[in-house]
């Protein structure tokens, strides 16, 4: 039985230490056989790689290696010999300027020149690739293949400062610009990363890459489809399924195909356009080496530009919309304009659940409507759709799992008993865990805050319902129902320095409460709350600097049935 490789990208330890390996030698063929360049994106975790490392094997032209695999048994292939050039830009993990990316290149280069025994004499980063290149393929008589993992990771790492990951991107521009003025002393080049921040906005850089991370023929090219699953794990399903019958992970009844449904609704369901959906190889490898169904894709990490994002706007992550996404939207990441749910496709969080044709507002020159491909998202698996929310709440509030339970379970508990210390002191602390850099001195950022923190623990919040009498901040569901409407205020007391701060910052904090209590009291709810005196509960909510919360829940004194238009179309409200 072959063994379990958690840890290992290299192909040739794979093979030769009798480790799961599903073979994607009929893809590097097809790769092969088409493109001369080529950019791949998947999420984390998901093998790219190991793709590029088993590319730089075949490139060795050891045929020996690949023995049995579909390249060598069903293809043809010469596996002739090429020098390879493999560089990671997921090392450069220490960039303060855009010279520590150039200097990080500088320092693979010259490394690879030195084992090549090659002389670089150029100094900027383009000109010396051109010179290795050109001086690599006159040493060997081929043509190189070149190599590229993880090329967005020194724009995405630092998505945050817009201003150096504009500088990162930049540097790569010139850099794959000279790769492109070097496609004589090119036979092949593979670049892939989570997203295309390195290959976007850019006028002449590497723009000859084609993309084939949508395209159908590859989308089983990293992680395991399904019959490569059922294949793979065959001599592991009944030992698996006695585990989790004894472990209580599953009924005592249960048989094969209900092991086999269970492990495909937690990690199958990644969707790439072909004709299998694929598994995530790093969930599975971890189930069945610890035997139960848990998160483990989610909780090993995520790329940092994801969680500088939802710092930065909370509720688009948190509460996205996944309908209506044209394909060129989808495939675009310009750094100054992320939209929530293409970054969440690209980094696994959502797959693509409908693909569809929709009318353009072009036409052809014959009058007829131009359609465009759309598509529409979902949460791939449980694995991913059990752990998002509260893997955002520790992005957000830097809280641990246990906290974001605690505060579901604490919140759903104190909000009906109107227990104002209790929310204000939850409130309160849940906002110690924002950054300096993070606070935003404004309302409607607390507004978002607050929702976000309410929809990831499980409340459900309706932001800023509106109808023909008022507007509320926010309206809180439990059990189905309205049971909550909070008027929130922010008054900035973070600029004081003397010893009165204290004081003052606590009359600024009551003068906040007093205007949300205000708002409510001059019936700019009486909308929403008048027909239900018993059951809505208005709640005035105040922040002030230095993140000082309190709550104060009002009674209401409605007694008249609404016929407002918004409150019986809706349906919302009891």
């Amino acid at each position: 039985m072959e063994k379990l490789s958690l840890i290992s990208p290299s192909f040739r330890k794979i093979i030769q230490g009798n480790y799961i390996y599903a073979d994607k030698t009929e893809y590097i063929h097809k790769m092969i056989e088409n493109f001369d360049s080529c950019f791949l994106s998947r999420p984390r975790r998901f093998g790219k790689t190991l793709l590029l490392d088993t590319i730089a094997e075949l490139f060795k032209g050891d045929r020996e290696l690949f023995k049995g695999l579909w390249i060598e048994a069903k293809s043809g292939y010469s596996f002739e010999n090429h020098p390879v050039l493999k560089i990671s830009m997921g090392d450069y993990t220490e960039i303060s300027s855009k010279d520590d990316l150039v200097d990080g290149i500088k320092t693979d280069l010259t490394f690879a020149a030195d084992n090549e025994h090659i002389k670089i004499t150029a100094r900027k980063i383009g000109q010396m690739l051109k010179q290795f290149l050109n001086r690599l393929s006159d040493k060997h008589g081929a043509t190189a293949v070149i190599l590229i993992d993880e090329c967005d990771a020194p724009v995405s790492r630092y998505i945050a400062d817009q201003a150096l990951a504009a500088d990162n991107r930049d540097v790569l521009h010139d850099f794959y610009a000279a790769l492109k003025g070097s496609y004589e002393y090119v036979h092949l080049a593979v670049v892939t990363g989570i997203t295309r921040f390195a290959l976007t906005s850019m006028d002449s850089g590497p723009n000859n890459f084609v993309d084939i991370s949508l395209l159908p023929e590859f989308s089983g090219v990293c992680g395991f489809t399904i019959p490569e699953f059922l294949k793979l794990f065959r001599d592991r399903f009944r030992d698996t399924l006695q585990n989790l019958k004894c472990n209580g992970s599953i009924g005592q009844n249960a048989g094969l195909k209900e092991l086999k449904r269970k492990i495909l609704a937690w990690y199958d369901g990644y969707n790439w356009l072909g004709k299998f959906r694929v598994l995530n190889p790093y969930s599975i490898l971890n189930f069945f080496k610890h035997l139960e169904f848990d998160s483990f894709w989610p909780l090993s990490g995520q790329p940092s530009h994801l969680t500088a994002l939802v710092r930065e706007r909370p509720l688009d992550f948190i509460q996205p919309s996944l309908d209506g996404y044209l394909s060129e939207d989808v495939k675009k990441a310009d750094i100054g304009k992320l939209e929530a749910v293409p970054v969440l496709f690209h980094s696994g969080y959502l797959t693509i659940d409908k693909k569809s044709l929709v009318d353009s507002s072009a036409k052809t020159a014959e009058g007829d409507t131009v359609q465009v491909v759309s598509f529409t998202f979902r949460p791939p698996n449980l694995d991913v759709e059990l752990s998002y929310n509260s893997t955002c709440f520790k992005d957000l509030f830097e809280r641990d799992g246990k906290y974001f339970n605690k505060f579901s379970i604490d919140m759903k508990n104190a909000i009906p008993k109107k227990d104002c210390e209790t929310v204000s002191h939850m409130l309160e602390g849940l906002l110690t865990g924002i950054t300096h850099r993070q606070r935003k001195p404004e309302e409607a950022y607390y507004h978002s805050l607050f929702q976000a923190a309410f929809i990831a623990a499980g409340i459900e919040v309706l932001g800023e319902p509106a109808g023909s009498r008022g507007q509320a901040d926010m309206a809180v569901f439990l059990d189905g129902r309205i049971r909550v409407v909070i008027e929130l205020k922010y008054r900035k007391a973070d600029d004081l320095n003397d010893k009165s701060d204290g004081v003052r910052a606590e009359k600024e904090l009551s003068a906040a409460l007093d205007e949300a209590e205000k708002a409510i009291r001059d019936k700019r709810y009486d909308w929403i709350f008048r027909f239900s005196a018993n059951e809505i509960i208005p709640m005035a909510l105040a922040v002030c600097g230095r993140d000082r919360v309190t709550a104060r829940f009002i009674e209401s004194q409605a007694t008249v049935i609404p016929t407002d238009p918004w409150c019986l179309s809706t349906g919302l409200l009891p």
